[in-house]
C-alpha cells in the first residue's frame, strides 16, 4: 500500500503531488547591459472555491468503463467519490478496502465511484485504466468512470479537485443525502505514526448514512487546512527568494513580507512552526536586522527541543545550531542541504549484504551465481510494508525452487526489539528469510542522552544495508526492493507490489533486459503527526 517516507516527524501518506505547487513565476526577458533585473512575479494564491457544505458539482465523466454510468445524484443516497490513477500505488492498493467499504454499505444507501484520472499524470496511457479495472474483477464491483482527455477546464479534475484546492492522489469526496459535499480529504487516516487506508472513512460514512455526520465541523476543519496550506505556500515562495543571497532592494522586502505572513496563525506543531520561523529569520537577517534574526533562530530551536526530539533528531537539531552560530558570526547559512548523489542504478554489481542478526532462515552472506535475490527493505512501523508481506511470502513460495532467494531486510532503526516479535507472531505468512541492519557502528552512543554535540557521526539509526543500498540509490521510501540477476547485478529496482511474474521469471532464465527496467522512486507527500 503505497510507499512510507523514511523522514523524521512525518508519517507515511503515500500520496503523489500531481502538479507541483507554483511558488513563482520567472520571465526571463533578453535585457539589455546595465538594465535592472525585472521582479520575479509571484504567484497568488487561489482560495478553494468547493468547500464541505457546498453543493456537489455535477458528475460529467467522460466514459464509464465498469457500472454506472451515474449522471446525477439521487436524494436518498450517499457518495464516496474517489479520485485515483493507476500508476499509483496508494491508490490501486486501496481498491479492495473500498470495495469492501462498497460491498458493506451499497444496501444501506452508498454510492461508490472512482473517478480516474490518469490523463493528470504525464506519461500514462489511459487504455491500461481498463486492463487494470478487468483484472481487479471481483475486488473492484463499484463503478469506475474516466475523465475528459480533451479539455483543460469542464472536467471532473477541475470542478472537483482543483476547486477544491487538491492536488494530490488519492483524494475523496463524501456527498450526503442533500447532494451537499460533506467532507474532502485524503481517504487515509492518521492513527499515531501510522496510516490506516479507507478503512478510516467508515465511521464518516456510518454517520453520513445515519444523518448525524457533522458538516459544519467538516467545513471548518477543511477550511482550516485550506489556510495551514497558504501558510506553506507563501512559504514556499519566500524560500525560494531568499535562495538568492544578493537578493535586495523591493524583491527582499516582498520575500520577507512573506516571510512574515507565513508565521500567522496557527501550525500543525512545533516543528511546523519552526520550518517557517527559519525561512523568516533568513529574510530578517538579509534586510540587516541580524540582532533580530539571531533572536528567531534561538526560537526556532527552542520550539525543535519542545518538539521533544529523540537520538534521531541530534542530526537536525545540531544543524540548527550550526545556522545560529553563523548568523552569530554575521555570515548568511546555507539555504538547505546539498543534493544527494546516486551512486547505485540499475545494472550495477549489487553492494555486499552487510546484514546484522538473521532472526529467520539461514543468513545469506553473498550472492551465489545460479541464484536471483530479491532484497525488500521494511519495517514494522512501516504500513505499506506490514500489509505487503503476504505477497512477498506468496513470491518466495512460488520461485523459491525455482532460484529466487526473498529477504526482508529490516530498517527498523535504532530500536530493534519489535523486529522478532514481529516476525514471530506472522508464522507462515512471512516464511522467507529475515534480517536486521547492521548497527555496531551506533553501539557505543548508547549511554548518551544527547547527541547535538557529536555532528562527526551519525545518530538517527541508520544502519550499514539502509546506507548502501537505499541511501546509495536515492531512495526515500519503503517498502523498497531491488532485484539481483544471476550476475550479481542489480536488474530492478522498486515496490514489490510492481515487481512482475514475468520480470522474475526472465531474470532466473537470464534472458531479461537491464536497459528496460524502470527505476521506482516515488513522489511522496510528508504530513506532520501532531496535527493539532
Amino acid at each position: 500500500m503505497g510507499n512510507t517516507p523514511r523522514t523524521l516527524f512525518t508519517v507515511f501518506v503515500a500520496t503523489l503531488l500531481l502538479a507541483p505547487l507554483a511558488a513563482r513565476l520567472m520571465a526571463e526577458p533578453t535585457l539589455k547591459p546595465g538594465a535592472p533585473a525585472p521582479l520575479l512575479q509571484i504567484s497568488e494564491w487561489t482560495e478553494a472555491r468547493l468547500k464541505p457544505g457546498d453543493p456537489a458539482p455535477k458528475l460529467i465523466a467522460t466514459e464509464w468503463i465498469h457500472g454506472g454510468p451515474v449522471t446525477e445524484f439521487s436524494k436518498g443516497k450517499a457518495y464516496l467519490l474517489y479520485f485515483w490513477a493507476a500508476p499509483l500505488w496508494t491508490c490501486v492498493d486501496d481498491i479492495p478496502q473500498l470495495n469492501a467499504l462498497y460491498q458493506k454499505f451499497k444496501d444501506k444507501g452508498l454510492m461508490v465511484i472512482g473517478q480516474n484520472v490518469n490523463d493528470k499524470i504525464p506519461g500514462n496511457d489511459q487504455a491500461k485504466v481498463k486492463t487494470l479495472v478487468a483484472k481487479m474483477a471481483e475486488r473492484m464491483t463499484y463503478p469506475v468512470a474516466m475523465d475528459n482527455v480533451n479539455k483543460s477546464r469542464e472536467t471532473m479534475m477541475d470542478t472537483w479537485m482543483s476547486a477544491a484546492g487538491q492536488n494530490c492522489l488519492p483524494c475523496a469526496f463524501l456527498v450526503a443525502k442533500d447532494g451537499r459535499i460533506a467532507w474532502i480529504g485524503n481517504p487515509g487516516e492518521v492513527t499515531g505514526n501510522k496510516m490506516t487506508y479507507p478503512v478510516g472513512l467508515e465511521k464518516k460514512i456510518e454517520e453520513l448514512l445515519a444523518g448525524t455526520f457533522n458538516v459544519p465541523k467538516a467545513a471548518s476543519e477543511f477550511l482550516a487546512d485550506q489556510q495551514i496550506e497558504r501558510k506553506n505556500h507563501l512559504k514556499d515562495v519566500a524560500e525560494g527568494l531568499l535562495g538568492n543571497e544578493s537578493l535586495s532592494g523591493q524583491a527582499l522586502e516582498t520575500a520577507y513580507e512573506l516571510a512574515f505572513k507565513a508565521n500567522e496563525g496557527e501550525f500543525n506543531n512545533n516543528v511546523h512552526r519552526a520550518g517557517h520561523l527559519a525561512v523568516l529569520a533568513r529574510a530578517t537577517f538579509m534586510k540587516g536586522e541580524k540582532g533580530k534574526a539571531i533572536t528567531l533562530q534561538e526560537k526556532v530551536i527552542a520550539l525543535m527541543a519542545d518538539a521533544k526530539p529523540n537520538k534521531e533528531d541530534g542530526k537536525f537539531t545540531a544543524e540548527q545550531k550550526s545556522i545560529l552560530e553563523n548568523y552569530k558570526a554575521g555570515h548568511l547559512p546555507a539555504m538547505s542541504p546539498q543534493k544527494q548523489v546516486i551512486t547505485l542504478r540499475i545494472g550495477d554489481l549489487a553492494p555486499k549484504l552487510n546484514c546484522g542478526e538473521w532472526i529467520q532462515g539461514a543468513p545469506v552472506t553473498e550472492f551465489s551465481k545460479d541464484k536471483a535475490y530479491l532484497i525488500e527493505f521494511w519495517a514494522t512501523w512501516c504500513g505499506p510494508c506490514v500489509a505487503g508481506i503476504p505477497h512477498l511470502n506468496a513470491v518466495h513460495l512460488k520461485y523459491k525452487d525455482k532460484g529466487l532467494v526473498v529477504v526482508g531486510q529490516n530498517i527498523e532503526g535504532k530500536n530493534q526489539k519489535p523486529v522478532k516479535a514481529f516476525v514471530t507472531k506472522m508464522a507462515d505468512r512471512m516464511t522467507y528469510p529475515v534480517a536486521l541492519d547492521h548497527l555496531d557502528h551506533l553501539d557505543h552512543l548508547d549511554h548518551l542522552d544527547h547527541l547535538d554535540h557529536l555532528d562527526h557521526l551519525d545518530p538517527s539509526g541508520v544502519g550499514a544495508m539502509n546506507k548502501t543500498w537505499l541511501d546509495a540509490a536515492g531512495i526515500n521510501s519503503i517498502p523498497t526492493a531491488f532485484l539481483v540477476g544471476k550476475d550479481g547485478r542489480i536488474v530492478w529496482i522498486g515496490h514489490p507490489n510492481d515487481l512482475t511474474d514475468e520480470i522474475i521469471e526472465e531474470v532466473l532464465a537470464g534472458k531479461f533486459d537491464h536497459s528496460k527496467s524502470p527505476t521506482a522512486n516515488p513522489t511522496t507527500l510528508e504530513i506532520p503527526t501532531e496535527k493539532k
